[in-house]
């Protein structure tokens, strides 16, 4: 039977790299120092049980897993479920924070109407709605996600639906007797240096 220090190390291993981290990585995550990271991936000595219970939790497996010998083919799908997981919950947060910008409006358009606000106004508390949650959902996408199309589309929905709604807010609302809808021109060279930022590499 193999020493039970080269399994740990060679699942440690496989763990990681599966994961795509490098050492430095795992160190400063776990707050370990990157020598001793290599030392316990190379099978040189075994972490106590309290730094395994670390990295069991740090890669969403058991104790158990680590202790044992373990195929590439497992390794590999006990991450890609973590993951999958991860992305889903992930989807959820944002979907509820979306959520609740959508209420907060609710909440506003309902107060707006107990309290006699003319009724051709109340609408404007959707309007706004729109780039709120844009922007909400396009932080949100770029900390979980990372810089993508999706990050791209959701802040340039932000951009143009903000200045939609600014001229909406001014001439109908306020109501501003100039057409103020030629600010929409800004939106242009902001969506310009938005492309152009999310094409820069890392």
């Amino acid at each position: 039977m193999e020493n039970l220090a080269e399994i740990v190390g060679q699942n440690l291993t496989a763990l990681r790299k599966a994961n795509g981290l490098t050492q430095q990585d795992v160190a400063l995550k776990l707050n370990y120092s990157d020598k001793s990271i290599s030392k316990w991936e190379l099978g040189y000595t075994i972490p106590s049980v309290d730094i395994l219970k670390d990295f069991a939790d740090f890669y969403g497996v058991t104790v158990d897993f680590l202790l044992r010998p373990q195929t590439p083919e497992t390794t590999s799908q006990v991450v890609k479920k973590e993951d999958h997981a991860s992305r889903g919950n992930k989807a959820i947060i944002l979907a509820l924070a979306v959520t609740v910008v959508w209420l907060i409006a609710a909440c506003v358009y309902i107060s707006r109407a107990i309290f006699h606000t003319p009724s051709e106004n109340l609408w404007i508390a959707f309007v706004w709605a729109v780039p709120c949650s844009s922007i909400v959902a396009a932080v949100l996408s770029r900390a979980f996600f990372g810089r993508g199309v999706t990050s791209l589309v959701l802040l340039s929905v932000f951009v143009w639906s903000l200045m939609v709604t600014f001229s909406l807010q001014f001439q109908f609302v306020n109501e501003q007797a100039q057409n103020i809808w030629y600010i929409l021109v800004v939106c242009i060279p902001i969506q310009v240096i938005l492309i152009l930022e999310s094409r820069l590499k890392r």
